[in-house]
């Protein structure tokens, strides 16, 4: 029986003869509240994600279950990515992101037929990753506007703040100042 690797295609593949097949995939993805409309193919090295016309060489390691080596157009990053449902959170240098990624086609079904891409909004705002809280910004009763700071964690010896993802009023506070909080734990609820 032949092996895959002594067909000639295999073969001239394994010599850099020929590329892989292209496939270009349209997808919407969402950075914290920016859209961004992207088409992702697979290269010998890894992707090629384009946005507006400009492209972008990305390949992926992973180190561990969370923790990946991102290298874009040969700079290196090392990042941190955690499935929270259908999205992901992702730490890179420092920052945290809110970032989902959707077919193009559900997408703009999705937004035909006015569809929130979760659902519900959450009410209850939980922390991003592990840390120490310094400040909360708000009391119980307070109004507040999407994007306002709601309460400030220190993590990985940097500020993080934790921001309304809608507007509403804060129902209750879950944690005091000084407090150890861990991912996912209540920080507060808003109606």
């Amino acid at each position: 029986m032949e092996s895959v690797s002594s067909r000639p295609g295999c073969q001239a593949f394994e010599r850099g003869e020929m590329s892989m097949p292209h496939t270009r995939d349209r997808y919407i993805v969402t950075v914290d509240d920016r859209e961004f409309d992207v088409t992702i193919s697979r290269d010998v090295e890894g992707y090629v994600l384009e946005h507006k016309g400009e492209k972008r060489h990305v390949a992926v390691r992973r180190l561990s279950e969370k923790k990946f080596l991102l290298n874009i157009d040969a700079a290196s990053s090392e990042v941190d990515i955690a499935r929270d449902g259908n999205k992901l959170d992702v730490f890179l240098e420092g920052k945290h992101m809110d970032v989902r990624v959707e077919p193009y086609d559900l997408a703009e079904l999705r937004k035909r037929a006015g569809l929130a891409v979760d659902g519900p909004e959450e009410k209850v705002i939980r922390a991003p990753m592990p840390g120490l809280v310094l400040t909360s910004e708000v009391k119980p009763g307070e109004k507040v506007e999407k994007g306002k700071t709601l309460i400030i964690i220190e993590a990985m010896k940097m500020e993080n703040m934790i921001r309304a993802p809608f507007p509403g009023t804060v129902k209750e506070i879950f944690v005091d100042a000084g407090q150890a909080v861990e991912k996912n734990d209540k920080l507060m609820e808003l109606e």
